[in-house]
This record gives structure tokens, sequence and C-alpha cells, in this order.
């Protein structure tokens, strides 16, 4: 049997200064429970592109960090249907959306098919509290996006 990564990741946005944060948290069988967080690199063009850019920054966090054997599976689980849709190229808002995210769906694809690991996306609920494991953990990447944010606005210079 593969192995089998669980992967969780979220995403804050700022639409008047238009930084944003990310946070991934990422664990499998016999390794540490991954957890990394932070601000994305430069001005985004909103909410969505900020989830699929922390989708992809949670994958790549797995590759470098856990370094996966092929054949491993990776259950990435996002709130975010658009970003899992831009990655699928399927039923993204609208052509020129879609076009926007090609590269990177094409270079998501190119590092899974060189790390000859598979990755699956589920849609997790999101801001649902701590009630199960999968939404405390959810909750962990939500407030540590809100924490990275609220520090990207004030070095943006708004609150």
């Amino acid at each position: 049997m593969s192995a089998l990564i669980t992967l969780f990741t979220d995403a804050g946005y700022c639409p008047d200064t238009k930084v944003a944060s990310y946070a991934v948290w990422a664990k499998t069988a016999g390794q540490p429970t991954v957890r990394k967080s932070g601000l994305l690199r430069g001005k985004l063009e909103g909410s969505d592109i900020a989830e699929l850019r922390a989708l992809v920054n949670g994958v790549y966090v797995v590759l470098r960090a856990m370094k996966p054997e092929p054949g491993t599976k990776i259950i990435a689980q996002t709130d975010c249907t658009s970003a899992i849709s831009a990655l699928l190229g399927t039923g993204y808002r609208s052509p020129s959306a879609s076009a926007r995210v090609k590269h990177v769906r094409t270079e998501m694809r190119k590092h899974l098919r060189q790390s000859n690991v598979e990755i699956e996306y589920r849609h997790v609920k999101g801001h649902s509290g701590t009630g199960t494991r999968r939404s405390a953990v959810n909750t962990w990447c939500d407030a540590e996006c809100r924490r990275w944010l609220k520090q990207g606005r004030v070095q943006a210079g708004t609150k």
C-alpha cells in the first residue's frame, strides 16, 4: 500500500492592500506534522488567486519537507472550490480567468509527475469551528492566515 499524506491549506486576502497570507498543515504516518504559514509574495488579483497559491504552496511544502516516496497520494483539502477547479482545469469562472491560472496548473502537474505522486483535491467546509479533526485543522489554518494578514496590512501601511 502506498503512503497517504493529508494536506490542508487556507489563504487570507485583503482587497484594499492586495496582500495575501497562507497556511499549510500536512501529516503522514511516521513523520512529524508539518505546519507552515506566512505572507504570499507580491500583490494578488483576488482571494481566489490567494487560495490557489496557498494550495500550490502546500503541495510544494509537502514535496520539499516530507519527500514522499513514488506512488504516494496527497489528499489536498481546501475551503475554496475555485482553487480546486483551477487546478483540475474544470469550470473555472471564465476563459480569461482559466487562462490566467493555466501555467500554475501546468507547473503543478509537472512537479507531481516528476515526484511520481498522485493528488486528490477535496473541499472542506470553512469556518466551522473545532468539532471535528478536519474542522479543527481548517480553523488552525484560518487563524494563521488572519494573523499573517494582519501583519501584512501593517507592513502595507493599513490596518
